[in-house]
């Protein structure tokens, strides 16, 4: 429905605008305009709205492309976010898009934050600076290949038919061992969108302790032999990795 909406709006837009210029009492242009240039301005303004018209009614009522992301096409932010966000509208399953997008963002800004932190902590010649780097950079690449399964579980999911299901729920006679294991089904694909959303949540948060504890770090033996922190994301990541 709010497609339609910015569609509407769209519309009022341009024709408000269409009225500004060429009524009388307003703009006025008009193509018979003693100036060549009112004129010509009057010519040049209807095309853009008829354009401007075109175009508002491809954007809002073409039907988007989807693709099953593959996981060795996606290492950057921009591997996810496109598809994703085409699906932050979708009934039943937008919000987990919305919440996808939100996370690859957050981790796109603590990524780079814990990039200076490691360099200014350790510097660019230190082993410990390599390992660190190599752990975060995982981290990301991690949350970003979870977001694109999500991406394609959400492909997946059939939101008219869980809407359909969710109607014939309210219905006290339709209460068919189908009709149950349907829901199940639809019940089990949403609950497992979840887990993906909440093991990226994970994710975030030990990024977060890290950025933490490296800006805590104060003696040259605690920067150089404190493999820890290392261990506990290390065995995050492979808790978290949903994406084989």
């Amino acid at each position: 429905m709010r497609k339609y909406a910015r569609l509407l709006a769209s519309y009022a837009a341009i024709a408000i605008t269409g009225m500004v210029l060429y009524t009388p009492w307003l703009v006025g242009l008009t193509p018979s305009d003693p100036s060549i240039l009112r004129a010509g301005l009057s010519v040049i303004s209807g095309i853009l709205l008829t354009v401007a018209f075109g175009a508002s009614t491809y954007a809002y009522l073409k039907e988007p492309e989807y693709r099953l992301l593959e996981s060795s096409e996606v290492n950057e932010p921009d591997d996810v976010l496109p598809q994703l966000r085409q699906f932050t509208e979708l009934p039943a399953v937008g919000g987990f898009a919305a919440e996808a997008v939100s996370q690859i963002e957050s981790m796109d800004r603590r990524h780079r934050r814990l990039n200076q932190v490691i360099d200014s902590t350790f510097g660019p010649e230190s082993l410990s600076h390599d390992k660190f780097v190599a752990v975060v950079d995982a981290a990301e690449r991690t949350l970003l290949k979870n977001c694109a399964l999500l991406s394609n579980r959400i492909q997946a999911f059939d939101v008219d038919g869980y809407r359909s299901s969710q109607r014939r729920l309210l219905k006290p006679a339709d209460t068919d061992t189908l009709g149950e294991e349907r829901q199940r089904v639809y019940n089990d694909a949403l609950d497992d969108m979840r887990q993906v959303i909440d093991a990226n949540e994970r994710l975030l948060l030990e990024m977060g302790k890290l950025e933490m504890e490296l800006s805590d770090l104060e003696s040259d033996d605690n920067r150089e032999d404190n493999t820890q922190m290392l261990e506990e994301v290390q065995g995050l990541l492979e808790q978290t990795k949903y994406y084989r």
